[in-house]
């Protein structure tokens, strides 16, 4: 059993879809598609238990890993990717959630921009 949640585990580190990974397991050890997925989900939660402790480790490097990517996009021209960067940095730091939404609502922002050259010499 040890060693079916392990490969189970092994290929979810892989990557691949659960039913692709659910299939391999089913062929592999000669069992159900079912219980190929029992071991796919115990090994999910191993993988929650292992991950949980490090989840701010993680978050900061995959914050480091945005930022540079926003300097090279600033410094490219790619404003469009920048913009996406941005927004996914501030979802990780909780803007954009159902809390933050509902302690915004009611909340705007209006800009009005004249525009000066088509104004007259007189204004």
């Amino acid at each position: 059993m040890e060693e079916r949640v392990t490969a189970a585990y092994n290929l979810m580190l892989q990557g691949g879809s659960r039913r692709s990974n659910a299939g391999h397991l089913a062929s592999r050890f000669g069992v159900s598609i079912r219980q190929a997925d029992t071991y796919i989900s115990r090994a999910q939660q191993l993988l929650k238990t292992d991950f949980e402790g490090q989840r701010e480790e993680i978050l900061n490097q995959v914050n480091a890993l945005r930022m540079t990517a926003i300097r090279q996009g600033l410094k490219r021209g790619n404003l469009q990717t920048v913009a996406h960067l941005l927004d996914s940095v501030a979802r990780s730091f909780g803007e954009g959630s159902a809390d933050q939404e509902a302690s915004n609502a009611g909340l705007g922002l209006h800009i009005m921009v004249d525009d000066r050259r088509k104004a007259s010499p007189e204004e």
